[in-house]
């Protein structure tokens, strides 16, 4: 009997304990769950946006050399589960840290096409969108005709700005994305994570 009733009592203290541990064991799940799917999707990034860049340095002053690039792109990143392109900057990566001239950038530090030349901004929807464009070879020029993205304006342009003559300096080309991932779990707070990547390419002489 004294041995039935001291089993009885570590029953209890059996799920007491079972009660303290099982929330963090189930934090702990979640988290390597969680972090473990943000690392695999930022290396995703990460390697779309070396795709996007290649193919951006190798078609250089083409004139459908940012359709091609956005295409890459997308299709590299369309088929990540909750993953979402919130930006991408084509821009001239003339700075020793190749990172974007400022004034690819707003106040808030969002990004936006520069007038200056420095680098061209394409939104969410735009980059959503090309697969459905039907850009040709016959376009005068990728954003400008409407039968390829809707008159968008281009500031770094590649018939004019990026330079493919070696005996002249070629061009050293960047892409910076923003992507934005939501929690699978919802056991962490805010809402998700924000990624951002860039890689600089110098544009392939000609």
């Amino acid at each position: 009997m004294r041995i039935r009733r001291r089993f009885r009592k570590d029953d209890g203290v059996a799920l007491v304990e079972m009660a303290l541990v099982a929330p963090l064991l189930a934090l702990l799940i979640a988290g390597i769950v969680e972090f473990g799917t943000l690392w695999r999707d930022n290396l995703t990034v990460a390697t779309s946006t070396r795709a996007a860049a290649r193919v951006v340095s190798n078609l250089g002053d083409e004139r459908l050399a940012d359709y091609e690039a956005l295409l890459t792109l997308d299709a590299a990143l369309g088929g990540v589960d909750g993953l979402a392109v919130e930006g991408v900057l084509i821009y001239n990566a003339a700075s020793a840290d190749g990172e974007p001239h400022v004034s690819c950038f707003d106040a808030s530090g969002d990004p936006q096409a520069s007038s200056l030349g420095e680098c061209n901004f394409y939104t969410a929807a735009q980059v959503a969108s090309m697969a459905s464009l039907s850009c040709a070879v016959t376009c005068a020029e990728f954003p400008v005709s409407p039968t390829c993205a809707g008159g968008l304006t281009v500031y770094f342009c590649p018939q004019d700005d990026r330079e493919t003559d070696q005996s002249l300096g070629n061009t050293s080309v960047g892409i910076w994305v923003r992507t934005s991932r939501p929690y699978f779990t919802g056991m962490f707070p805010g809402s998700g994570v924000t990624m951002t990547d860039q890689t600089v390419m110098r544009v392939e002489p000609r």
